[in-house]
């Protein structure tokens, strides 16, 4: 099985964390989607990553879609609970999760053009703000999002603020800082995060997935 990826994609991370939980063999193939040499098309017809490639079957995408794939293929260990409403629990969670990824993205391109616009700027910086105060607030002072085990939540939670350490060491925070005085370092704001990352980040499946930033070859903004 075949796994395309990209070093700094949350969404990407969330697929290789969920295959090592379950002891799911893979090759990695780390490219850039945006550079013309890539392959993502040849697999997907929306150009996105992450892309799972089984060996006896179609190509999967969609990050969603592949962490269901997963499940149903591979359901031991389960990331998912058995119970209705822990598992829309959990879902929930991976929804504001990918939110926070999806406006963190948004602001990347956005910032990178020559004159970005300050009010999207701004309703992006309110959803990362938003989207990580209500994790925060459902987390509480638990170690686990859900059923008190690492499941689909914590994956997504894990791969949001792996995202947003590559965004501070960036130098995102100050810049973000001149549309929003709100917005701060993601530890100072959110301790129950914090606590959150720091019991997990020694977990084989976090530690050796840890985002790296590619060095982008072509203007895409």
């Amino acid at each position: 099985m075949l796994l395309i990826s990209a070093t700094p994609s949350p969404f990407a991370r969330k697929v290789r964390i969920a295959l090592l939980e379950k002891g799911v063999p893979f090759e990695l193939r780390n490219e850039i989607p945006w550079h013309a040499d890539t392959q993502t098309p040849l697999y997907n017809p929306l150009e996105q990553l992450p892309i799972l490639i089984p060996d006896d079957g179609e190509p999967v995408y969609e990050s969603t879609y592949i962490m269901e794939w997963i499940e149903h293929r591979y359901p031991e260990p389960a990331m998912l609970p058995a119970n209705p409403d822990q598992a829309l629990e959990a879902k929930r969670v991976q929804v504001l999760a990918e939110g926070v990824m999806d406006a963190t993205v948004l602001l990347f391109w956005e910032l990178g053009r020559d004159h970005p616009s300050a009010d999207w700027t701004k309703r992006q910086i309110r959803k990362v703000r938003g989207g990580l105060e209500a994790l925060d607030c459902r987390l509480g002072e638990r170690d686990y999002y859900v059923n008190d085990q690492f499941g689909l939540g914590d994956i997504a939670v894990v791969s949001v603020l792996g995202m947003q350490d590559m965004a501070e060491g960036q130098g995102s925070i100050e810049t973000w800082q001149s549309f929003d005085p709100l917005i701060d370092h993601w530890r100072s704001l959110y301790p129950n995060l914090a606590r959150f990352e720091a019991m997990h980040r020694d977990r084989p499946s976090v530690r050796d997935t840890a985002p790296v930033m590619f060095s982008l070859a072509e203007k895409v903004a």
